[in-house]
């Protein structure tokens, strides 16, 4: 494949990406529904995957990058913490808790719909 083709798939990649990305942000404004626009642009690049609307290989080179880097999305999320460094210290042991408690439920969801997908499959 020529380097040329390759970029231009990684850009329509791109593209398909931020437009669902936009069209959650454009629903989240529109109605005022309180979730984020990019979890709403997740769940609709989600559907338009699962109903075959696009094809996994029209997002697969964008979706390959952005996690290749993935690492480097949570740098300022972690650097911001230093801001509330006060209420950490003195709030750890419950912080500690909530964090446990919603990674295993969030585990114990993730298996229940994994186990549901391959059922309808």
């Amino acid at each position: 494949m020529s380097p040329l083709r390759s970029r231009l798939q990684l850009l329509k990649a791109f593209l398909w990406i931020f437009l669902f990305l936009g069209i959650g942000e454009l629903i989240r404004y529109v109605s005022n529904v309180p979730i984020p626009g990019n979890i709403l642009g997740m769940i609709l690049i989600f559907s338009a995957l699962k109903f075959k609307l696009i094809r996994l290989k029209d997002v697969k080179p964008a979706s390959d990058q952005l996690l290749k880097y993935m690492v480097l999305f949570f740098v300022p999320y972690g650097v911001g913490l230093m801001a509330y460094f006060d209420f950490i210290s003195f709030y750890w042991m419950m912080l500690c808790v909530i964090a446990v408690v919603t990674t295993l439920l969030t585990l114990y969801i993730t298996a229940l719909v994994q186990q549901k997908l391959e059922k309808h499959e």
